[in-house]
């Protein structure tokens, strides 16, 4: 389906307005003021394929972590740390910032990861409640909405949370409007 399509394509920071896709951006890397990362850990490495039994084959994402970098689907553009995207840990966590090219802001993706199984979670505005409940934790005037057209009564394209603190963060993970897309590591037999 769309979403599942549009999901790569969030990743590597390619929002497509055709598709309603909005951006949720941050202010700098997520989360602030943590170090960041210049590899991926070893046990992350491999090739990782998403699940869903709603989806056709060819509609399925493939991801391969490497030490440095993650490769998408035939098409797209890897993502290498330090060049096009930034990473940080978050207790076991790791959080994906990757920067706009329109703005000085950037798009965060979360990943956990259990076993042979690796969910990614992205801030997702179109969810039921999630714009309330944003507001509610950052407080309304750290919730910036922006307009197609810079008209309110036009189509939303783009949410800009500007979190205060990292337990901010972990508020708006937590209670906040995401999707997530789960991906099982494929063996390497």
């Amino acid at each position: 389906m769309v979403a599942r399509q549009v999901y790569f394509s969030c990743i590597v920071a390619f929002m497509v307005v055709s598709t309603g896709c909005v951006n949720v951006t941050f202010p700098e890397p997520m989360p602030a003021n943590k170090k960041e990362l210049d590899r991926f850990p070893e046990s992350w490495h491999g090739t990782w394929k998403s699940n869903g039994d709603e989806f056709e084959e060819q509609d399925e994402e493939v991801l391969v972590i490497m030490e440095k970098r993650i490769r998408g689907n035939a098409g797209s553009d890897d993502l290498v740390l330090g060049e096009n995207c930034v990473l940080k840990k978050m207790g076991r966590r790791l959080v994906l910032s990757l920067p706009q090219t329109q703005s000085p802001r950037y798009t965060v993706l979360v990943a956990s990861r259990s076993g042979n199984e690796l969910e990614i979670q992205s801030f997702e505005p179109k969810k039921r409640g999630a714009l309330d409940s944003w507001e509610a934790i950052l407080g309304h005037d750290q919730v910036v909405k922006i307009h197609k057209n810079n008209d309110p009564t036009d189509k939303l394209k783009e949410v800009q949370l500007n979190p205060k603190s990292t337990c901010q963060f972990k508020k708006l993970l937590r209670r906040g409007g995401s999707d997530r897309v789960v991906y099982t590591k494929v063996s390497s037999d």
